[in-house]
Formats: structure tokens, C-alpha cells, sequence
């Protein structure tokens, strides 16, 4: 079982370190249902990989935006046959917590359809996520973390650098 696991990281390793090899750093923002997002990257020709920090701006009131953020990270393949629209598809996790109370986290798959400027680093993209796998721990006093585990679509702009 240990040699199949090392054996199915190699594997995993292999297919996505030279196209993060001459990966670009991104920094982005977006706008889901439920939150607003920043997040910070890196974008290869064919492999992207992010992680994003949310606070619940939409339902949530100005005192409640630090008491569920929301921490996320996601790895995708990218596939370049209709440039400049690129879709990508991939894994995605995301945690949220109180301070003392508990967290609640997701795990699930991301899809994204994305509009590159070519030779600008400008990228927009609409994003669908679903993360069936979720789990919570201790007792939460708010339900916004849970609200931004579910929003299952996301529209923002990235810069690469």
C-alpha cells in the first residue's frame, strides 16, 4: 500500500513539476454569492494552483466579516485548445473556523472557464466548485462559514506577473 502511494505521488509529481517550472505568480480577486475572495498563485501553461483567503461580505454584517473566514487551496489542470478561453478543472479544499468553537471543512472538485489577455497577465474567470466531502468539528456559532463552503460559483480577475 506504501509503495502504491509513493508510487501514485511520483506519478502526480512528475506530470505537473515542468509545467510549474515556468509557472507565473498571480494575485486575484473575486465575488461569490456568498464572499469575496483574494488569492494568490501560480499559473503554468498547463497546471494552476491556488490559495485564497474569503470573508462573508454578502449576508454577513461588518462585525461578523473575521468571525467564519474562510481558507482555501485548489490544484487544476489547464487545457490551452480554445485560447484565449482556457478551462481548467481540478481539486479544491476549503476550511472555515471560529477562534475557540470549531471549523468546518470541504473538499471537492473545481471547474473554471477563464478569458487570458495574451501578453497582458490579465485573466478573468467564472469559476463552479462542489464540495460534497464536508466535515464540521465543535459547534459553530454562525452559519457563514458553512454558506461559503456551498457557494458553488465565483467570477474575478487574476494578474499574473
Amino acid at each position: 500500500m506504501k509503495i502504491s502511494k509513493l508510487v501514485l505521488s511520483l506519478v502526480i509529481l512528475i506530470s505537473f513539476a515542468p509545467s510549474l517550472l515556468f509557472a507565473g505568480v498571480f494575485l486575484g480577486a473575486s465575488q461569490g454569492m456568498e464572499s469575496t475572495t483574494l488569492e494568490v498563485g501560480i499559473l503554468g501553461r498547463r497546471a494552476e494552483q491556488h490559495l485564497a483567503f474569503s470573508l462573508p461580505t454578502i449576508n454577513g454584517s461588518v462585525e461578523e466579516y473575521w468571525k467564519a473566514p474562510v481558507l482555501g487551496a485548489s490544484v487544476s489542470v489547464r487545457s490551452l485548445r480554445f485560447q484565449p478561453l482556457v478551462l481548467s478543472g481540478g481539486i479544491k479544499s476549503q476550511i472555515s473556523w471560529e477562534s475557540t468553537k470549531g471549523y468546518i471543512l470541504g473538499l471537492g472538485g473545481a471547474l473554471a472557464l477563464s478569458y487570458e489577455f495574451i501578453g497582458k497577465g490579465g485573466v478573468f474567470f467564472l469559476e463552479g466548485s462542489y464540495l460534497p466531502w464536508v466535515t464540521t468539528q465543535g459547534t459553530l456559532s454562525t452559519n457563514l462559514g458553512e454558506k461559503q463552503l456551498k457557494q458553488y460559483m465565483r467570477l474575478g480577475y487574476r494578474r499574473a506577473f
